[in-house]
């Protein structure tokens, strides 16, 4: 009995999911190549194909960049979920990619090229979390009002049903009573709390 007691705790422990670690991902940047793609005077998404590449940002917290390798690039607000490889300056290029034509839509999420990564709903206890994570960031100046029309994509990650990682549009710039600028947030999940990728 007690051999069968040892063998369904470490079976247990070895089907939990996995949590993310913030080490885990990364946020890039779509540049278009050729340039020719400019930004839209769009209220609606926009979608598009075009060649270009991911310019990967170094994290505020000085971990390192992704190795030389291969990343999973993910953009849900685009649909777009594919590996490719990067090369030691943290770049990736790419013969065709799903972007968004308005203004500041050009974050990408970048996962480890294994991540099993589901698009889902964002379930309205997180939506109410990542507004809380949003209205702390200094550009928003706490106002509830830049909030409005946020949009949310969610990306799961251990096989839960429920996102680890969202990527928003909206304001991204709040002054002087209205909003200066749109553009994109990318936030992980911490158990209940959700904080900014930097």
């Amino acid at each position: 009995m007690r051999w069968l007691a040892l063998v369904f705790v470490a079976t247990t422990a070895a089907a939990a999911p996995a949590t993310p670690k913030p080490d885990d991902a990364w946020i890039g940047v779509f540049r278009p190549d050729p340039p020719g793609i400019g930004p839209c005077d769009c209220d609606k998404p926009t979608i598009v194909g075009a060649a270009g590449e991911v310019i990967i940002l170094a994290p505020g917290d000085g971990t390192p960049l992704p190795e030389f390798g291969d990343v999973a690039l993910v953009q849900p607000l685009t649909g777009m979920n594919l590996v490719a490889h990067v090369t030691p300056h943290g770049r990736v290029r790419l013969p065709l990619f799903a972007i968004d034509r308005r203004d500041g839509a050009d974050a990408v999420l970048v996962l480890p090229p294994d991540a099993r990564v589901a698009f889902v709903a964002i379930a309205p206890r997180d939506a109410a979390a990542i507004r809380i994570a949003l209205l702390k960031d200094d550009v928003l100046a706490g106002v509830k009002r830049s909030l409005v029309g946020l949009e949310v994509g969610g990306v799961d990650i251990d096989g839960d049903h429920r996102a680890d990682f969202a990527v928003t549009y909206g304001c991204n710039a709040w002054a002087d009573g209205a909003c200066q600028s749109k553009g994109e947030f990318l936030l992980m999940r911490h158990g209940e709390l959700w904080r900014e990728l930097q």
